[in-house]
């Protein structure tokens, strides 16, 4: 496991991210995990392996198997109109009679894409987004402008948000606690959405996330004294709280996207149900989330690729596909699992469901601007990352 540990080290010790965490696992077992650098720039407190970081859009795993879990259940169907479980009409404006699925939100081909805003507040609704009169219409921009947006590929942190109201709606309870209920706990980790049931000393050993400019210092981006901050933790509109929230309302509120707070422990944790040797899904409904949903078509073009960072998709997972365009070299079979990067942070969670070997990492600050990869479309410092791990996992021909 030395490539991972020296990778990791020299990111760290260049100054391109103030602390970092890293987890290899085959199966069950935990090969190795190792940390480097600080989880509090102001304190220089250790980062540990038990500190949890706001983990960007590997979230959307979490929040696709919470969704998985109520499909199981019978109480969302992923080839029904989601407006059953929304509580209003979603319809793209151009095509007013085709319904929009579950399964289609999960793999991105729904026609929405994010405008400026995708923040969830106390007081407002998820339908503003996508209704002309509504208070986040923004001009329409959530709509995916193309003569045939279904079957599109169009990357979407807003369309989460339908995801987790119509889980609110089918499951009767917040989105925060349905995941804590039916994924969380089954797997044997503590972490939550927007902070929601997290143990004091878990809030006192986390991460903050940072940002630097080539010459300066690191500069708080999100959960600066992340022990001070309220568990939950959500927008409200002014004289509102929590205890006004009307639930299946506004499915943004607990950040589904990208919200979670997680250690590379917890992370190693889903990928092992992704392989199905943590018996989460039943051994059908995780054959489903493998099977691929999108891959990416030069021409005529199905979807927009962010730079070449998307190639495929299973259900609600990324698929990394081996060739010129993977951020590993010599990666021998597709892995599943997903990136995160937000607020400085970057990360990954990929598992390879065969060998069911696999590795989670994430750093906790990166340059504004990190230099971008050699061969793929995301950051140079994914794809060392990245390329370290497969190698110690023997994923690769070298």
């Amino acid at each position: 496991m030395k490539r991972l540990a020296e990778t990791l080290g020299a990111v760290v010790a260049r100054r391109d991210a103030p602390g970092g965490a890293a987890i290899l696992f085959s199966g069950q077992e935990i090969l190795w995990s190792g940390v480097e650098g600080v989880r509090d720039a102001s304190s220089a407190s250790p980062l540990l392996l038990s500190s949890k970081a706001r983990v960007a859009s590997i979230s959307k795993v979490a929040t696709a198997l919470t969704v998985l879990k109520l499909v199981e259940a019978g109480q969302i169907d992923l080839d029904r109109d989601i407006s059953d479980v929304l509580g209003f009409k979603l319809r793209h404006p151009k095509f007013p009679d085709s319904p929009i699925t579950p399964r289609m939100i999960l793999c991105h081909t729904a026609g929405i894409r994010d405008g400026e805003s995708y923040r969830g507040v106390v007081g407002e609704t998820l339908e503003g987004f996508f209704v002309p009169a509504g208070k986040n219409w923004n001009n329409g921009k959530h709509w995916a402008d193309l003569p045939q947006p279904f079957g599109y590929f169009t990357y979407s942190n807003l369309a989460m948000g339908l995801l987790a109201q119509a889980c609110e709606n089918a499951g009767g309870d917040r989105f925060d606690r349905l995941a804590q209920k039916l994924v969380f706990s089954p797997l044997g980790i503590e972490c939550g959405f927007n902070w929601s049931g997290i143990s004091d000393q878990a809030a006192a050993e986390a991460a903050t996330l940072y940002r630097r400019k080539t010459e300066g210092d690191w500069e708080v981006q999100v959960d600066g004294s992340p022990a001070t901050l309220p568990r939950p933790n959500i927008a409200t509109d002014p004289g509102l709280s929590l205890s006004d929230y009307v639930l299946g309302r506004n499915g943004l509120l607990f950040s589904p996207q990208g919200g979670l707070r997680a250690s590379v422990t917890d992370l190693a944790r889903f990928g092992m149900a992704l392989s199905g040797v943590e018996p989460l899904l039943d051994p059908a409904t995780r054959a489903l989330v493998l099977t691929p949903q999108w891959t990416y078509r030069a021409s005529p073009p199905n979807g927009d690729t962010s730079g070449g960072a998307f190639q495929g998709f299973g259900l609600g997972v990324h698929r990394l596909i081996p060739g010129d365009q993977c951020p590993v070299a010599g990666l021998r079979a597709e892995m599943v699992g997903h990136y995160g990067e937000a607020y400085g942070l970057l990360a990954g969670l990929w598992v390879d469901p065969l060998s069911t070997r696999g590795f989670a990492w994430f750093i906790t600050g990166s340059l504004y601007g990190p230099p971008a990869g050699l061969r793929s479309g995301v950051y140079r410092v994914e794809e060392e990352m990245m390329q370290a791990a497969a190698e110690d996992l023997g994923l690769v021909d070298l």
